[in-house]
This record gives C-alpha cells, structure tokens and sequence, in this order.
C-alpha cells in the first residue's frame, strides 16, 4: 500500500509517529468518534457523532458533537444508549456534514480503531453526495500497540486504565472522543524526547 493510495482507513493517508516515510508538518489533530445503528458501515448509520480538535502536542482545544437522525431505528440501545425518542429533532447526515467538514479541516484524523470510524464516514459521505475525506489519518489503537507493547488488550477502556485516564459514560460519541485525545496527548508525551518539541508525524509505506 503506498501512503498516496491509501485504503487502510477508508482514504485517509496513514501516518504515524514511527513511520518512516516523508515527515509531515506540524498539523492539529482532530479526535473523532461516532455511535452507529450496528457494525456495519455499508448497512448500518451513523447516529452521533463527535469531534474534538487538539494541538500538534494533543492538547485538547475544541470539541463538537452532534445526534443524528438516521431515518431508521438506533440499534442496540443497550449499548450506545441513544434511542429513538432521543433523535427527534436531531439533523440528519447531509445537514450536519457542513459543520463536520469544517470540524476536521486542516488536520490530522484521529481515532481509537480509525478504520471503523473512517469507513462510516466514507459511506455516510457517499449517501450524502459529498467527496469523500482529504486528510492524514492517524489510529491511536495502532500507537497503543507499540508504544503500550505488552498489554492483555488495546481497547480504548484497557488503554485509558493503563495510563490512569478516567472513562465515564463509554460508548457515547463525546465521552469516548475525550478520552482518545487524552490518550493521544498521553502516547505523545511517552515517545517524545525532547520536552521542547513535538515528534514528528511521518507518511507510513508500504
């Protein structure tokens, strides 16, 4: 796979802090998480979405979220706890896309697992008749996984845990996105060695 012809996240251009292809510049992350109406990103729909923005360093700066309405029942309510008398009145995807776009503009995508949160995008862009995203895409799942090497387990709740980082209210889009910039900011922090500087962001390759 070559980083100008990505596919892993959905057409976000893979990158990440250990690559080795050419170095990025310092760019802002935006932290992103979405509730879905099942696990399915061709059938099923996005039902919340989340954003929260952060500095080159994943200090956190801005956040944003949104219910959306997806014409359709919500799915599993016992886990996401979002129901159908709570989408009333809620956008749809096509009328909160504008202000999506504008969320993650000029940065780094960031999720727990980005290849699920990037191929709802990528579909939901799709039903809008939108052009699907142009940005960096960065898993911090992936991060997790060389920078925690020898955790039981790399789900965002074991992640948190691991590095002392409170987690109310999982599986809402808002909460879970706060915790993933808190865990970016962490995982910066563990792999930087100068306190003066930010590491650098490199394409991965093939």
């Amino acid at each position: 796979m070559k980083a100008t012809e990505p596919n892993r996240f959905s057409g976000l251009i893979p990158t990440g802090f250990f690559a080795t292809g050419d170095t990025l510049p310092l760019l802002p992350f935006a932290v992103i998480d979405v509730e879905t109406t099942g696990l399915r990103p061709r059938h099923d729909r996005v039902i919340e979405v989340a954003v929260v923005r952060c500095d080159p360093t994943g200090s956190p700066i801005s956040e944003w979220s949104t219910l959306v309405d997806p014409g359709r029942d919500p799915g599993p309510t016992r886990v996401h706890g979002i129901s159908a008398s709570d989408l009333i009145g809620a956008p749809t995807f096509v009328n909160a896309l504008p202000e999506l776009i504008t969320q993650l503009e000029g940065a780094v995508v960031v999720a727990h697992n980005l290849s699920f949160d990037a191929a709802f995008f990528s579909h939901e862009f799709q039903r809008a008749g939108s052009a699907p995203l142009d940005c960096y895409g960065l898993c911090t799942l992936e991060l997790a996984r060389v920078v925690l090497e020898g955790q039981s387990g790399f789900s965002l709740g074991a992640c948190a845990a691991a590095l002392g980082i409170e987690h109310p209210d999982a599986h809402r889009a808002l909460a879970d996105t706060r915790v993933t910039a808190l865990l970016l900011q962490e995982l910066i922090g563990l792999i930087t060695t100068d306190e003066s500087s930010t590491p650098p962001l490199r394409l991965t390759e093939s």
